[in-house]
């Protein structure tokens, strides 16, 4: 774990000294955008499947589309973390292999998006390499110490936040100082 560690406080002190840190996630994103020269997209959809998220890294665009429904809008901005972290953690796949189900969602999402592309090359992005469990434990370690750093910086301390969703960053705080 800690090597792990070592790599998401690297990342994340990165965006800290870049001025990439803030509160609304749709900010990071758009400055990751301009950094990559590529257009990053957040796509809310109501996943009826066993993931939550999943970042699709296209030759000229970048997608994340998360749980739309049933999920709060901590557990969203979590996902999205999650998912950013696999785009800027080092060694980490350009695409996770996803189930059938998510698979067919994803193809129609992608398709709508990129008419252009031919089903094939659509079947083999949402095909190739997927996560190992220690980059999903990566990612998911990035997106807690995200929020949390997020919840340093703002100067109330978790403004915005109802008293449950509170608890939740403060339990991930405790949880990921290892």
């Amino acid at each position: 774990m800690g090597r792990r560690r070592a790599t998401v406080d690297h990342v994340l002190g990165d965006l800290r000294r870049r001025d990439f840190l803030h509160p609304d996630v749709r900010v990071v994103c758009q400055r990751l955008s301009r950094e990559r020269g590529r257009p990053l997209h957040l796509i809310p959809l109501p996943l009826r499947t066993s993931i939550s998220g999943a970042w699709l890294g296209m030759p000229d665009a970048d997608y994340i589309v998360y749980q739309s429904v049933g999920s709060s809008p901590l557990h969203q901005v979590h996902v999205i973390w999650h998912e950013i972290g696999h785009m800027l953690l080092p060694g980490h796949a350009r695409t996770c292999d996803v189930d059938p189900a998510t698979r067919d969602v994803l193809m129609k999402v992608l398709n709508a998006l990129v008419p252009n592309l031919s089903p094939a090359v659509l079947r083999r992005i949402l095909g190739r390499g997927g996560f190992t469990d220690g980059q999903e434990i990566e990612a998911e370690v990035f997106a807690g110490a995200a929020v949390r750093a997020l919840g340093e910086l703002a100067p109330s301390g978790h403004r915005n936040l109802t008293e449950a969703e509170a608890q939740v960053v403060d339990a991930l705080a405790r949880e990921l100082r290892v």
